[in-house]
């Protein structure tokens, strides 16, 4: 019975691969951003510059940015912010009025903190993220006011159920992944040369968790995160993805130094 719904599983994977697969892909680029770590954890932070054509797409916002420059300590929850999203995309040439879309993996404050630097920008969110996020009374601990641009403002956005296609032409697909949030994503990226990239998100903090499969246990939905592991991994197989784990530092050496591009 397990290696029959594994099987569908896998098929399923592969319906969504060819289904999506781009017929003439788009020139794409993918920088991987320094946003900081952990401090005495091994964790880092890491976020993602996407360039599709003319369109550039920021993944995940990284830690707030009035952390900047400050020394470890209780205000900054013992993260280390050495400087910003903004001033790495300056050394692009890039401004904030040039990002066209911020797509975050989850709800959480470490993949939001800088995301309100782009205020023009269209915000991608998982659906269920983005209901709690705007709840009469949101949960303890989250923080929509990272948000407010789309909440209070009323830029442009999109509250995403299941998988994206970003651009329309499967280079940039939002792979639904629950269970680490129930509106959880993680990101694949199709570079015609590098070949296909995926992001994790939060669905796997380290390289031991992904080998050993466990689940933490502050998951939103225990059930649904071992099935989007599942899923994440059949679908890094069909598409012969490289795995980047966002906050492993030892993924980092798997892209291009910034400000080198994966292309």
């Amino acid at each position: 019975m397990v290696a029959t719904i594994r099987t569908m599983l896998l098929a399923a994977a592969l319906a969504f691969t060819i289904a999506a697969a781009p017929a003439e892909p788009a020139k794409v680029q993918l920088w991987r951003i320094d946003c900081g770590d952990f401090g005495p954890n091994a964790l880092i932070n890491s976020c993602y510059l996407i360039r599709h054509g003319d369109m550039l797409m920021i993944w995940d916002a990284g830690f707030p940015g009035e952390w900047v420059g400050k020394p470890l300590s209780a205000e900054t929850r013992s993260t280390s912010v050495p400087t910003s999203l903004v001033s790495q995309l300056a050394r692009l040439g890039i401004t904030p009025d040039r990002i066209d879309m911020v797509a975050v993996s989850h709800l959480h404050w470490d993949h939001l903190g800088q995301a309100a630097s782009f205020p023009k920008a269209r915000l991608l969110i998982g659906k269920e993220d983005w209901e709690a996020l705007t709840a009469p009374q949101p949960a303890t601990g989250l923080e929509p006011e990272r948000l407010a641009p789309w909440i209070k403002a009323g830029a442009p956005m999109e509250a995403i159920p299941g998988d994206r296609d970003v651009f329309g032409d499967g280079a940039v697909m939002m792979v639904a992944t629950p269970g680490h949030t129930l509106g959880h994503h993680s990101l694949l990226v199709r570079l015609p040369h590098f070949g296909a990239v995926l992001l994790s998100g939060d669905l796997y903090h380290s390289s031991d968790q992904y080998r050993e499969k466990r689940i933490s246990r502050g998951n939103a939905d225990q059930a649904k995160t071992a099935e989007s592991m599942r899923r994440f991994d059949d679908l890094a197989t069909a598409e012969k993805a490289t795995i980047i784990i966002q906050h492993e530092s030892g993924d980092v050496a798997k892209l291009p130094v910034f400000p080198k591009a994966a292309d």
